[in-house]
């Protein structure tokens, strides 16, 4: 049985995988982590344990609470990836978009793959047909659009996520969504039509905490599910368990 923990910059998500399969989910605050790996289920069972993460780093808590597993570390540099890495900055590319890349390689096998992952940040990250990874994007995410706007000016105010159907605000709080909604759909199918002109046989997939907010208005995408980032960790654990 192996063990997927992501790490994001509020919760934290456990996975538990038997045969490729998800058999048990939590999700919990950073501060309830240590009580929640203490109390897992089935944690006799768990022989691998993998995780990403985004903001704090827990791997020696990890380590302590499963001495008698194998713990897989991504910033590992022997840890081996299904896919071969052309970023130049490896020791800067997030723990995230490895998981990632790897679930699309996982899922789309010798294809070539957009994964546009909404979340804080929206990240594109390009992996071709014979599994290079190249790079992709970053941009901030939907969230931080809208904090960025109050913090950095004096009288705009702080608003949630709304959809609107319209590109002209008739007030303050509907411009501000209008720009936000209207500009983060114009900026995605932009990326999307850019890199389709190089590649006509593109997947595009997209996943992440916000991509639900985007149904619809994004052309030629895949929406995945929750598990996509999870998948893509278990999948690393395999890989080197039977590369």
């Amino acid at each position: 049985m192996n063990l997927v923990i992501d790490i994001g910059n509020s919760r934290v998500k456990l996975f538990l995988f038997k045969n490729d399969k998800i058999t048990f989910r939590s999700i919990c605050n950073h501060n309830k982590l240590i009580n929640t790996l203490q109390t897992l289920p089935f944690k006799e069972e768990i022989i691998n344990v993998i995780s990403s993460t985004v903001s704090t780093n827990y791997d020696d808590i990890i380590e302590i609470n499963f001495k008698d597993s194998n713990y897989f570390v991504l910033s590992n540099k022997n840890l081996k990836l299904p896919f071969q890495n052309k970023y130049k900055t490896l020791n800067s590319l997030g723990q995230d978009r490895l998981a990632l890349v790897s679930s699309a390689v996982f899922n789309y096998p010798n294809s070539n793959t957009l994964i546009i992952d909404i979340g804080t940040c929206i990240t594109y990250d390009f992996v071709d047909c014979k599994n290079v990874y190249y790079g992709g994007a970053i941009s901030p995410g939907i969230k931080l659009r809208y904090s960025s706007l109050n913090e950095y000016t004096s009288n705009l105010p702080l608003l949630e996520f709304k959809a609107i159907d319209t590109l002209i605000g008739t007030n303050t709080e509907d411009s501000i969504h209008s720009g936000i909604y209207n500009g983060v759909v114009a900026e995605i199918n932009d990326h999307i039509e850019k890199l389709c002109s190089n590649y006509t046989d593109l997947n595009v997939v997209i996943t992440g905490g916000s991509s639900k907010f985007l149904l619809n208005r994004i052309k030629n995408a895949i929406f995945a599910d929750q598990d996509f980032l999870a998948i893509g960790l278990n999948y690393i654990i395999n890989y080197n368990e039977n590369p």
